[in-house]
C-alpha cells in the first residue's frame, strides 16, 4: 500500500518492552500491522515524571457520605507526562488486561497530547496489591487491579522516548496489565461533533471492517483477550 500523510519512514525505535510481549492481541498486531503500511511514520516524542501524594479515604462502602471514620490513606503515584509532536496529532489509547482490551479516543487534535499513568494503594500495605489506571488528553481507561510492591514506581516499566505515529506502542506496563497508544496525524483525520474523530475515507477505505470500525465510528470500546 501507499503510505500516507507524512514524511518517508525513519526506522523504528527499539522498545524497553519487547514487542512480542506486548503486542499481545490480535487487534493490537492488526492495527500496527494495517497502520505501520499505510501511513507514513513521523517521530513522536514522549516524556513526563512521577509525583506522589496520600489522601484518607473511607475504610469501607457504607461510610459514604457519613463524614465518620474509621478512615484509610492512600498512596497515589500518578506519573504525568505528553506525547509531543512537530505536527497536531491524536489518537487511540488502549488498555490491555488478561480478561479485556479497552479502547478510547483521544478528545483531541494537538501538537502536544498529555499522558496519565497511575498506581494506587493503601499506605503500608502496597505490597498487598494495587489500582493501575492510564488515559490520553483526559480519555481515561478503566482502574484495573494489579500486584503492588513497597517500591509502586518500581513495578511500572515504560516503553520508548521515541515513536511513530501510525504504529501501536507499549507506553507503561505492569504485571498484569499494559498501556498502548496509536499515534495518528491529525491531518488524516476528521473531527465531528463532540470532537469525535474518525479516519479520512480516503484513507480508511482499504483497511478490513473491524479496524475501519473502530477508527471511523464509535468513541471507546472493550474487545476480549486473545484465549490462552
Amino acid at each position: 500500500m501507499q503510505a500516507l500523510g507524512g514524511r518517508e519512514r525513519e526506522p523504528s525505535v527499539p522498545s524497553v518492552l519487547e514487542s512480542r510481549l506486548v503486542l499481545s492481541h490480535p487487534l493490537l498486531e492488526r492495527l500496527d500491522s494495517l497502520l505501520g503500511d499505510l501511513i507514513l511514520g513521523e517521530s513522536v516524542e514522549f516524556a513526563g515524571e512521577w509525583a506522589k501524594t496520600s489522601r484518607r479515604t473511607y475504610a469501607s462502602k457504607t461510610q459514604v457520605g457519613t463524614g465518620s471514620g474509621p478512615f484509610l490513606e492512600v498512596v497515589d503515584l500518578r506519573w504525568h507526562g505528553a506525547l509531543t509532536s512537530f505536527r497536531p496529532i491524536s489518537g487511540t489509547a488502549f488498555l490491555l488486561t488478561p480478561d479485556n482490551l479497552y479502547w478510547v479516543k483521544a478528545p483531541e487534535v494537538s501538537p502536544t497530547l498529555s499522558v496519565d499513568v497511575s498506581l494506587h494503594a493503601h499506605a503500608g500495605h502496597a505490597a498487598d496489591g494495587a489500582t493501575f489506571a492510564a488515559g490520553m488528553a483526559g480519555a481515561g481507561l478503566p482502574g484495573v487491579p494489579v500486584a503492588g510492591s513497597e517500591d509502586l514506581a518500581g513495578t511500572c516499566a515504560f516503553g520508548p522516548k521515541v515513536m511513530t505515529t501510525g504504529r501501536v506502542t507499549c507506553l507503561a506496563r505492569v504485571s498484569s496489565a499494559a498501556f498502548f497508544v496509536l499515534p495518528i496525524q491529525g491531518g488524516l483525520l476528521k473531527v465531528g461533533r463532540k470532537r469525535l474523530w474518525r479516519l479520512r475515507d480516503d484513507v480508511a477505505s482499504s483497511l478490513p471492517p473491524g479496524v475501519r470500525e473502530l477508527l471511523t465510528h464509535r468513541r471507546t470500546g472493550v474487545v476480549r483477550a486473545r484465549q490462552p
